[in-house]
């Protein structure tokens, strides 16, 4: 008797290291995203069989699916630092490059008028305001 207590409490001490599992009865239907969907939020094998309450052999079945054969939980450990890439130059991204000025600026073919009312624009800056061609 005093082994079954101590196994009992040995067991409601146990707390699961992986994601977090709760208990559902066993679906009449599972599918491999399910499954799936359960190693990447950390769930393994055991807990798998402890949430969807299958037998060993059902969730080995489980595994030799195509799908699902070699998966493992994805285990998420965060660096207890920051990490930075220091090899490579800090890209300013306010920084205009040369292929977004072309990109934002599709250039178009002035017509006659705009060259035109350019020259004047330059030949009024260069003589003068009130330059007039007829004078020279």
């Amino acid at each position: 008797m005093n082994s079954n207590l101590e196994t009992k409490k040995m067991i409601e001490t146990n707390v699961p290291t992986e994601g977090t599992v709760v208990k559902q009865e066993t679906p009449t239907r599972m599918t491999t995203t399910m499954i799936l969907n359960d190693l990447e939020n950390g769930i393994g094998r055991d807990g798998i069989k402890e949430k969807y309450n299958l037998e060993a052999w059902m969730v080995v079945e489980l595994f030799k699916h195509p799908t699902l054969k070699g998966k493992k939980v994805k285990k998420k450990r965060a660096l207890p630092f920051e990490f930075i890439d220091d090899t490579v130059e800090a890209i300013d991204p306010n920084q205009t490059t040369i292929e977004q000025i072309i990109e934002e600026e599709e250039l178009e073919t002035p017509t006659v008028e705009d060259t035109m009312k350019l020259v004047e624009d330059q030949q009024a800056e260069e003589f003068g305001s009130d330059y007039d061609e007829d004078e020279f």
